[in-house]
């Protein structure tokens, strides 16, 4: 585990589709080093991802098993597709005890018992936080619109060390972390948040490029 330098960790990032791709671009980018898990990190998918991730960000990246991915990191964010999480944790095995994980997940398929794992994270051991589910990928790419940064709510504990390097890795993204809580009320909340930006950009015709703002009284403070 990655514990020489304050400011670099080492991020396991599980699933190399879109989503993982830009998230771990931007760690690598923000001087983390990024881990990229894999059903078989040797197969010529894995190193393009790879190549590409350290082609555009610059940064220290790598590929191994998922197991071995999430048991060397400071943090892991779960970026498969969301019916593809049961199985994700069936290889892990024990590699989650003890770990920050965050879920990024979104299983929206009818008949879905859940949009989240995070009930089967914490079951395997893990300290679980809920991000970075609730806009697309284009956003994690660009979080600034104009000059305004945009948020990312999340759900989870708020410990003296858990929370802070969670709130890191959003902000080393580029976007405003905002703490719901860490509640049943906190991860329903990041949820239906997630379903009101499926509704927005595809329900209403707003388009995926869409971001999330909370103003508050400070926003009224002259310009």
């Amino acid at each position: 585990m990655s514990t020489t330098h304050e400011s670099t960790l080492t991020v396991a990032v599980l699933g190399a589709g879109v989503v993982g791709r830009t998230l771990a671009t931007g760690w690598a980018r923000a001087g983390h080093h990024v881990v990229l898990g894999s059903r078989d990190p040797a197969s010529n998918r894995t190193r393009d991802a790879v190549a590409e991730i350290a082609g555009t960000s610059g940064g220290q990246v790598s590929a191994n098993g998922h197991a071995d991915a999430a048991a060397a990191a400071d943090a892991v964010v779960v970026t498969v597709p969301g019916d593809q999480v049961p199985w994700l944790i069936a290889q892990l095995g024990s590699a989650l005890a003890g770990r920050i994980v965050v879920d990024a997940t979104n299983h929206v398929a009818p008949g879905a018992a859940a949009m989240n794992a995070v009930a089967a994270l914490g079951e395997a051991g893990a300290a679980v936080y809920r991000a970075f589910n609730t806009v697309g990928w284009e956003q994690m790419q660009q979080p600034v619109f104009g000059q305004i940064r945009s948020d990312m709510p999340y759900a989870g504990a708020a410990d003296g060390k858990n929370g802070p390097i969670v709130e890191r890795l959003i902000a080393d993204i580029g976007f405003r972390p905002i703490r719901l809580g860490d509640d049943d009320r906190a991860l329903e909340a990041v949820d239906a948040l997630a379903r009101l930006w499926f509704l927005l950009a595809f329900g209403q015709g707003y388009g995926r490029r869409l971001g999330l703002r909370f103003l508050t009284q400070d926003d009224d403070a002259p310009q």
